[in-house]
């Protein structure tokens, strides 16, 4: 028979509330004002609550204080960044194994692009090819197709996408290079009629708003032909 683990006196979850009000007022970035009064307010619990609470989590090193007569100035140091970013893990792992699927087709339109040779480094590293081989279909070429969005509905469907649950591939350090956490969805390229298998990928800490980076068993380029400029349709179902 399970058991349910036992929570820890000063788990994370105790403090969540407040970490995530002081990211939305920025305080992940940089120092920001309030009294315990407001914040306490903003999360429904009593001034009294959320002194104890800030006492307990300066302690913890989950935030640093500064103190004036406007009232407390608080950030959110790197220790708790990394405390949210593994409740964040912890969650989506749940999303992606829950069962919700996509409920109706999703259709992406892009025109190839040349990107900026990080995805042939990246995905030619053996902890990300390791995954990517468990989790997808295929074991993928080394390299990424890049595609600039080109209209308003895809991305409008792009932004929804990203809001489901795709799958996860872990991050992991190699020496002192650290590698981050990659989210993937599954889907096909349209290409002469044939569906061709592919996955997008989006790395967790992405410069690009406006493209879709695409992972396939073959190198797309050379084996259908296709070259920059070129517009693909991709279909998620």
């Amino acid at each position: 028979m399970s058991t349910v683990p036992k929570r820890s006196k000063n788990n994370i979850f105790t403090y969540l509330d407040i970490l995530i009000a002081l990211g939305k007022m920025g305080g992940g970035r940089r120092l920001v004002t309030c009294t315990t009064s407001e914040l306490g307010s903003s999360i429904g619990i009593s001034q009294q609550s959320t002194s104890r609470k800030l006492v307990e989590m300066e302690n913890m090193n989950l935030i640093v204080r500064k103190y004036s007569q406007r009232g407390n100035s608080i950030k959110i140091t790197p220790e708790g960044i990394a405390s949210l970013e593994q409740v964040f893990t912890e969650l989506w792992m749940i999303l992606t194994t829950s069962g919700r699927e996509i409920s109706e087709k999703i259709v992406l339109r892009g025109k190839v692009i040349t990107g900026m040779a990080e995805g042939a480094y990246y995905m030619g590293q053996k902890a990300y090819q390791d995954q990517f081989s468990m989790i997808l279909d295929f074991t993928p070429f080394p390299g990424t197709l890049n595609l600039q969005i080109l209209d308003e509905d895809t991305i409008q469907n792009f932004e929804r996408l990203l809001r489901l649950p795709g799958k996860f591939i872990s991050g992991f350090k190699d020496g002192d290079r650290v590698f981050g956490k990659v989210f993937i969805w599954p889907t096909f390229i349209l290409l002469n009629g044939k569906k061709i298998p592919a996955a997008i990928v989006r790395p967790e800490r992405t410069h690009h708003t406006n493209q879709i980076e695409l992972i396939s068993p073959d190198h797309i380029k050379e084996k259908y032909g296709v070259k920059d400029g070129d517009e693909l349709e991709i279909i998620l179902e």
